[in-house]
């Protein structure tokens, strides 16, 4: 808090032909770096400088501290969540009485909802929790692509379920649910550590700018794994109709859905701007099939029990394609930015 973030040094000339800029006494005391100490100066993509204390030997790691007796118990997993957030490495929780049994149960609601989150101490008024889990230990595409399978593997069990009648296969859905949120956590801490640390940064080997864009992909996929997750649950609420047909809508509409994202998810990293513009394309064209789809329904004959799953049904699919137009979105934005090169150019010759 109250620290100075930038100063303005002034380049100097020693020797004929070296040039020098001295580094702020703060900094270096900060650090615990001593004359002669070797640090390291990288060149960005955007030709700043970076300058790394390698040889600090302080490590820095953040702390969040949470007192229950100021946040109304409905509130406690929020401020959890936010300090998780928040990449701190410990979580201190204390009160002014023992936790109560509803308070422990948050808690452990809370552990279970994050990754490599441990009490390590329990004091009564007193909670330590602390992060087993460094920021680079999970690389951020793996985790993502977790995230694709488990919706992807989701919807198609539903596609099965309307199919073959087997319900029974759509018992772990919740599980498969609340493991895509935990892993958009991580992602989400992972890319505020990103931006954040230089060193994370280059750990986990993407730029601070397709860090963000990569937060926002995460969230598109989380509110999939809710329509998904959606999709199980109109099959515990409604009886399937048995006028389905895989091959006409709203069905038809899976299999174009699962070839889109998979061209999507291949697009993480190989450049194939083609894919894109095809995955694209198809989703728009589903999503308009299906907006018509519930137009006719509205006007149609059929029961009303049936038409209430068509439609729900319908509406699941047609957001869940929407959000994979908003990926398709947000990869070519990627790759534009990965294909685009830094261009220097004189103040002068503006």
């Amino acid at each position: 808090m109250g620290r100075q973030i930038s100063e303005v040094r002034k380049i100097q000339l020693t020797g004929g032909s070296t040039y020098i800029v001295s580094l702020p006494k703060k900094w270096i005391t900060e650090h615990g770096l001593k004359p002669r100490d070797q640090v390291r100066i990288e060149w960005r993509p955007s030709g700043t400088l970076r300058v790394i204390a390698d040889a600090s030997p302080i490590i820095s790691q953040r702390e969040a501290i949470i007192d229950c007796k100021e946040i109304p118990d409905h509130m406690i997993f929020d401020h959890l969540v936010a300090a998780y957030l928040s990449g701190a490495h410990r979580i201190l929780i204390h009160d002014s009485d023992e936790f109560s049994r509803h308070q422990r149960k948050i808690f452990r609601d809370f552990i279970k909802s994050t990754r490599g989150i441990e009490i390590i101490n329990d004091l009564g008024q007193k909670i330590e929790m602390i992060s087993l889990l460094g920021p680079s230990e999970i690389p951020l595409f793996s985790s993502i692509n977790r995230m694709y399978l488990l919706i992807s593997s989701q919807i198609m069990d539903f596609s099965e379920v309307l199919i073959e009648g087997n319900v029974d296969i759509l018992d772990d859905s919740f599980e498969r649910e609340n493991e895509v949120d935990a892993l958009r956590l991580l992602l989400e801490r992972q890319v505020g550590q990103i931006l954040e640390s230089a060193s994370i940064e280059d750990s986990l080997g993407t730029s601070r700018w397709e860090a963000s864009e990569l937060c926002k992909l995460v969230r598109t996929l989380e509110r999939m794994g809710d329509h998904s997750h959606n999709l199980c649950d109109l099959t515990r609420s409604y009886r399937v109709p048995s006028l389905l047909n895989i091959e006409s809508l709203p069905m038809s509409v899976i299999p174009i859905w699962q070839s889109s994202i998979k061209l999507l998810i291949s697009n993480l990293k190989k450049k194939k701007i083609s894919e894109i513009h095809k995955a694209k394309s198809q989703l728009i064209s589903a999503k308009e099939d299906l907006m018509q789809y519930e137009e006719e329904l509205r006007s149609s004959n059929i029961s009303l029990e049936n038409a209430l799953f068509l439609d729900k049904m319908s509406e699941s699919l047609r957001r869940i394609c929407a959000y994979s137009i908003n990926m398709a979105e947000i990869l070519m934005n990627i790759q534009t930015h990965r294909d685009s090169r830094e261009v220097y150019t004189s103040s002068t010759d503006i």
